[in-house]
């Protein structure tokens, strides 16, 4: 028996304790809201669930319950009292009631206890677990013990010791390192286990800084025989659902739940209310629903659970009809017929091919506008008379270069035209993952693994390895002096403080053989923006979210933020907004351009400032005349339009489709954006960058 005829796709629900009579639930496919009433829900909070049960409690009374929300049967549970409660933090239901080894578990938030008890027990149970339970961050079930995420550590704890009971008088924990920080950028970060087929992932969703506006995505496989994690770029026909409040994650196969296979579904409060991730790990891209107010109130204890569709049992695949018997009637008429088909395609090759060199070359070089860049390139390669036509890729200034992470190609894609080609990265190791990370002469930085950089030029596919790092740091901030054919070439990275009180530096030049770090004590709050450094004069220019500026000169090794520029804000804690904003560093013709622009994309609130060196001060600018701004914290680009109708616009990385030629941008003059960017896709690996065809 099925309730509230929701069983055939996957809902977000949310129990409204005795605020409302009825309960929230969310469509992720569309966003849309409905309200429904089930008369078992009323009054209560829902602190955990596992598949199709619902773990209850009451608001008003001490009285808790398991809920199946299909068949709306109930499981009594002993009640828990108020003083008890209050001291009660993260909670889980390890397993379904119909397992015998169902526990409810419970973290305490004011003393190093568990408490828990298993469908049956007449009373909770509260033992001393040996962990800091004031750090634990999201916990999750695996093959009897339970996996628990603390800030820097995974504890594990044996299931069974709780289930048997006998002679337990504390519950003892195993540590085990969390996965390996990957390069990244800022300083938010939410972490989900998620049991998947019989396996054990860890997923990390990476923000920039103190916001929630996702900007990359990990996935790790648990490795047991090695006790190790291994970094995944697919979870193949499944899709996973990833819960707030530490509730850990789900996984479910897509066709089941009616979504996309390879995908992850994440809803995080963000500045704009609340906002429905799908992140796509096929094409590497992310979009996002945002939510109605509705959605937007919410508890701790009111906030959202997945609710999944009945699981159905695995279907073997259909045997293939073997066609063996008929290949051996036919094998004489093929050999015929491929021999008189390559005489015949031949013949017609000459033809056209005559037909090609008599072709006035203004024609063909109109065919070639018209052309995919990829038919393009082939274009040239017809016809000796065809090799002096020019070369789209060196015509367009600047490309949107996106690609998976464990690829050996990439996609560029023109903002303009919207036309979009792929390029074979030969030397990028097909075998381990790959992060663009910034942008410069047509060089891009990327890293491959965890500690591996590496320089390389698309569209000549030169490469140059660096030394290896021997920290993966988080960092705030990197970008390269100038493409690595020159000596003074010099790889920039640091790392801040939230409140700005220290800058770690690590930096390297070209020919050396390692890394080296500094660190300095600041004589000013410099809370590092999240975007790259900009190099200019021969020093690395690094902006603050406080709009002041910090320089590195790589010649003498020192830092210095610029005393006598007014900030844009005075001082970190009255300026509140400054969390809710994206900010950007980009140079133009040997000027300091930043730009700030509201997380929740209000474009009435993006504002342009340029350095005016002889006043050391920053001047708002209204319009930007024939410049064109393209925005991204890896790398930001100001160009001359190459027609008017492009001029006066700032372009971000967030395209329609993949057919598509749309590609959000903002109007300086009519300030207005298009098209809504809230139905666009951004890839989460990509750069901008300008071509350079010499090696």
């Amino acid at each position: 028996m099925v309730s509230c005829g929701f069983n055939d796709q996957v809902w977000l629900i949310r129990a409204s304790g005795s605020d409302k009579e009825t309960q929230t639930l969310i469509n992720p496919l569309n966003g849309s809201i409905e309200e429904r009433k089930i008369s078992e829900m009323e009054g209560q909070m829902c602190l955990a669930h596992f598949e199709e049960w619902l773990f209850l409690v009451s608001d008003v009374t001490d009285d808790c319950f398991l809920l199946n929300i299909y068949s709306l049967k109930k499981i009594s549970l002993p009640s828990i009292d108020e003083e008890s409660f209050q001291s009660l933090g993260l909670c889980t239901l390890t397993s379904s009631p119909t397992s015998p080894d169902c526990t409810i578990i419970f973290f305490g938030e004011e003393d190093n206890f568990l408490f828990f008890c298993h469908p049956g027990d007449k009373e909770w149970t509260e033992l001393p677990v040996e962990l800091d339970v004031t750090h634990v961050k999201t916990m999750l079930k695996y093959k009897e013990k339970l996996y628990v995420v603390l800030l820097n550590s995974i504890e594990i704890i044996d299931i069974a010791s709780l289930s048997t009971g006998i002679g337990t008088t504390h519950v003892k924990t195993i540590s085990m390192d969390k996965p390996e920080h990957f390069f990244s950028f800022g300083i938010g970060r939410l972490g989900n286990l998620v049991e998947s087929c019989g396996d054990l992932f860890f997923v990390r969703t990476c923000f920039p800084g103190p916001t929630q506006t996702v900007i990359d995505l990990d996935i790790f496989k648990f490795e047991e025989t090695k006790t190790d994690w291994e970094r995944v770029e697919s979870i193949g026909d499944c899709a996973f659902f990833l819960g707030s409040h530490g509730k850990g994650g789900q996984s479910f196969r897509a066709q089941d739940a009616r979504v996309d296979r390879n995908c992850v579904y994440q809803m995080l409060s963000c500045y704009d209310g609340k906002r429905l991730y799908k992140i796509c790990l096929d094409n590497q891209t992310l979009s996002f629903k945002l939510l109605s107010e509705e959605a937007i109130q919410d508890q701790y204890y009111g906030s959202f659970n997945w609710l999944l569709p009945m699981r159905r049992p695995v279907l073997k695949p259909e045997l293939c009809i073997s066609s063996y018997t008929n290949a051996c009637s036919t094998e004489v008429y093929e050999k015929s017929s491929k021999s008189h088909a390559k005489e015949q395609k031949n013949k017609e090759y000459a033809i056209s091919l005559q037909l090609a060199n008599n072709l006035p070359i203004h024609i063909v070089q109109l065919i070639s506008e018209k052309l995919p860049l990829k038919d393009s390139g082939r274009l040239r390669a017809v016809c000796k008379s065809w090799t002096n036509l020019s070369n789209p890729i060196k015509e367009e200034r600047v490309w949107l270069m996106y690609c998976p992470k464990k690829s050996g190609t990439c996609r560029m894609y023109n903002p303009f035209k919207g036309k979009q080609f792929t390029l074979n990265l030969k030397n990028l190791n097909c075998n381990e993952p790959s992060r663009l990370l910034c942008s410069k002469d047509g060089w891009v930085l990327a890293l491959q693994d965890y500690n591996q950089l590496c320089l390389l030029n698309p569209f000549t596919n030169d490469f140059h390895h660096l030394p290896i790092l021997e920290y993966p740091y988080s960092y705030d901030g990197i970008a390269m002096s100038c493409a690595p054919n020159s000596l003074s070439c010099v790889v920039f990275a640091l790392v801040g403080q939230p409140r700005g009180e220290f800058t770690k530096i690590i930096a390297w030049h070209y020919g050396q053989d390692e890394w080296y770090q500094m660190e300095f004590h600041n004589n000013c709050p410099f809370p590092m923006a999240d975007n790259n450094p900009v190099f200019i004069d021969g020093e690395f220019y690094c902006l603050s979210r406080l709009g002041s500026l910090g320089v590195f000169n790589p010649k003498n090794n020192t830092w210095r933020i610029l005393d006598k520029l007014s900030p844009i804000y005075s001082d970190l804690d009255l300026a509140p907004e400054i969390s809710s904003e994206y900010c950007y560093l980009l140079e133009c013709n040997g000027d300091l351009i930043s730009v700030f622009q509201a997380v929740n994309m209000d474009m009435d609130n993006v504002r342009v400032y340029k350095l005016d060196r002889s006043k050391m001060a920053w001047t708002q600018v209204k319009d930007l005349g024939d410049l064109t701004l393209f925005l991204d914290f890896r790398t930001s680009i100001a160009r001359a339009s190459p027609c008017k109708s492009y001029s006066n616009k700032l372009y971000l990385p967030r395209l329609q489709d993949e057919t598509s030629t749309a590609i959000f941008y903002y109007n300086m003059k009519t300030r207005m954006h298009n098209p809504d960017f809230k139905c666009l896709r951004e890839p989460y690996n990509c750069v901008w960058l300008e071509p350079n065809l010499s090696s």
